[in-house]
């Protein structure tokens, strides 16, 4: 019993010489002006509020989305949804004015003006163009969200 008090007391001996972080002392303020900067990469601060996609091509090409789509195929005579460069209409009778088309790597996000059975608000409508469908993606808050076909214009 004696061998083991002795030791639990030299191992808290021990422990007590150890310099706990909150004692260690601080640098002067005069040291601290001086440091050396931490090895690293140099880090852009903001590079997180950039945007990551690529602004649109200004070179006067007609965006991807410009055209007639539907649902299917056999839909494009009766049932097309109708996408200029300014706006939407769809075979349902939702229509939204283009505020933005913004370019995204997959596609567009467009920030627009929309009516769909309701009086209009803004929404943001997402187009992505999966290549291994050969169609669009379309999202919206305010118009159900499809997947569309491009109808031979």
């Amino acid at each position: 019993m004696l061998r083991t008090s002795l030791a639990i007391l030299l191992i808290c001996a021990l422990a007590a010489c150890e310099p706990q972080p909150e004692q260690q002392a601080a640098p002067d303020v005069e040291d601290v002006g001086n440091a050396a900067a931490p090895a690293g990469p140099d880090a852009d601060i903001n590079a997180s509020l950039e945007p990551i996609a690529t602004p649109p091509s200004h070179s006067g090409q007609t965006p991807r989305f410009v055209g007639r789509w539907a649902a299917e195929k056999r839909l494009c005579a009766t049932a097309a949804w109708r996408f200029t460069e300014t706006g939407l209409e769809t075979p349902a009778g939702s229509v939204c004015r283009f505020d933005e088309a913004r370019e995204v790597a997959g596609g567009y996000d467009i920030a627009a003006r929309c009516t769909a059975e309701a009086p209009e608000r803004d929404d943001l409508l997402e187009l992505r163009f999966p290549e291994s469908a050969g169609g669009m993606l379309f999202e919206s808050d305010s118009i159900a969200d499809a997947g569309l076909v491009r109808c031979g214009d």
